[in-house]
């Protein structure tokens, strides 16, 4: 309820005044200082109420926030509500689509898996499926700026290891959108800044926020406590504490340079108390997910949550009720969903990504805002049909089922016979056929050879 909702935030407030959250960053510490928090034990910030506020009247609403496309086509607005699929990162592990072995991803599966996303209608925010496995380790932040950029024109979010990785993702960004210019006026990447729960956050995500807070590049700002593990094993106090968490990070958004954009998320989960491994499609994982999109709403911001990251090892039945269960109940609180992994976040499946988009689809039906008006109504309709009659031949029919009956593209409706005709195929077979399709066609170039050869070159500075 509204005064529930209240009672959390006020609670993250006095958490973050008694309490305190552990800050590991000089210059942040020093900002922190001089704008009237109290530093205790080297490095632990106490957060006073004003300060607190202060930040949040600066904070830039839902509808003031765009997320760029490099194709302005693409570009992803808050002002209403509408979700769509945003490519979760970092996964390690995929499904071979030839040999349907597991294997540890490469810098290739990589851009074709970003190609095939940026092809997808319900995918409105790009970034790395996979992290590359096959590059030197401490710099794959890197190659996944680099085959992101080159692979598609939608916004693409990513992590950012530090104040350097910032710098150059924004200067591998500036050479795909045309220039500094351009890429100040639509800066068309984001980037992950995830706290160390309970109550820190590290050096390098601090680094990296402070930095993309100056250059107005949109912070991906996310908590992710695992009850009983990571924050108290009940939902509210565990709500409480990751709201808490964003809140800090706001503040240094903020002090950082007034006005710079935030999209609220949080990966709070569950564990199995049997095995110790965290679920990200438990049932807490969707009640969480729907009370931390309410906390979001109330300070106005644009919810990205994660939706469609399941347990299970296949896209199988287990994978489609975790799909459905979360990705509904995030729908309808959620602007931005991530999605399309498997394993706990660790493997993308090729196939799954058609099957998302399908999902994503029906679930963009279901939370669509109901429009209750003379033409919806029909009282005409009724009339003209009357008692015992018919509507299929009436025009009202015709001018408004494709906008009333989502028309699926994965999902099976028709009879046995028609179905058995065309090959008996489940699901995941006809998803797998039509990935398999794009992977034989993949399309246009998007950037020169010039474009392409000079990111890269970024890349290998870095290494330097």
């Amino acid at each position: 309820s509204d005064s529930e909702i209240e009672e959390i935030h006020q609670l993250s407030m006095r958490i973050l005044y008694e309490i305190g959250m552990r800050m590991p960053h000089a210059d942040a510490l020093q900002m922190l200082s001089q704008a009237g928090a109290e530093i205790v034990d080297n490095d632990t910030v106490r957060f006073p109420e004003s300060l607190i506020e202060k930040a949040l009247s600066t904070l830039p609403k839902r509808d003031q926030v765009t997320l760029f496309g490099r194709d302005p086509k693409h570009d992803v607005s808050f002002s209403g509500h509408e979700p769509s699929l945003s490519c979760m990162t970092m996964a390690v592990n995929v499904i071979d689509p030839m040999t349907r072995q597991k294997r540890l991803a490469t810098e290739k599966d990589l851009a074709d898996l970003t190609r095939i996303a940026d092809q997808l209608k319900h995918v409105g925010v790009a970034g790395g499926l996979v992290t590359p496995q096959n590059v030197p380790g401490e710099f794959n932040d890197w190659y996944t700026w680099a085959g992101t950029l080159k692979n598609t024109t939608k916004h693409i979010t990513g992590g950012m290891l530090g104040a350097r990785c910032v710098r150059d993702a924004a200067k591998m960004a500036t050479l795909a959108i045309g220039g500094e210019k351009a890429f100040e006026e639509r800066p068309c990447i984001s980037g992950w800044v995830l706290t160390c729960c309970p109550l820190a956050i590290d050096y390098e995500s601090l680094d990296a926020l402070m930095e993309m807070s100056r250059r107005s590049i949109p912070a991906i700002v996310s908590s992710g406590p695992i009850l009983g593990f990571t924050s108290a094993i009940t939902i509210p106090s565990t709500v409480a504490q990751a709201h808490a968490e964003i809140l800090a990070c706001i503040v240094i958004s903020q002090l950082t340079n007034p006005g710079a954009p935030v999209v609220y998320t949080s990966f709070a989960r569950g564990v199995d108390m049997r095995t110790g491994n965290v679920s990200m499609a438990c049932p807490e994982f969707g009640i969480l997910k729907g009370c931390m999109g309410q906390m979001g709403r109330f300070l106005d911001l644009p919810i990205r949550m994660p939706a469609m990251l399941r347990d299970a090892k296949l896209l199988d039945a287990q994978a489609g009720f975790e799909t459905g269960m979360t990705g509904t109940v995030t729908g309808f609180v959620a602007d931005i969903m991530d999605a399309m992994q498997l394993d706990m976040d660790l493997l993308v499946d090729y196939p799954d990504l058609i099957f998302c988009d399908e999902c994503m689809a029906a679930i963009q039906r279901l939370t669509r805002e109901i429009p209750v008006n003379a033409e919806t109504l029909a009282l005409e309709e009724i009339k003209n049909a009357g008692p015992g009659g018919s509507f299929i031949a009436s025009r009202h029919t015709y001018e408004n089922f494709r906008k009333e009956l989502w028309i699926p593209d994965l999902i099976e409706r028709r009879s046995w016979d028609k179905w058995e005709q065309d090959g008996a195929l489940s699901i995941f077979e006809v998803a797998e056929n039509k990935v398999l399709e794009m992977l034989a066609n993949p399309g246009p170039q998007y950037l020169t050879d010039e474009v392409e050869a000079a990111i890269d070159q970024v890349v290998m500075d870095a290494q330097k």
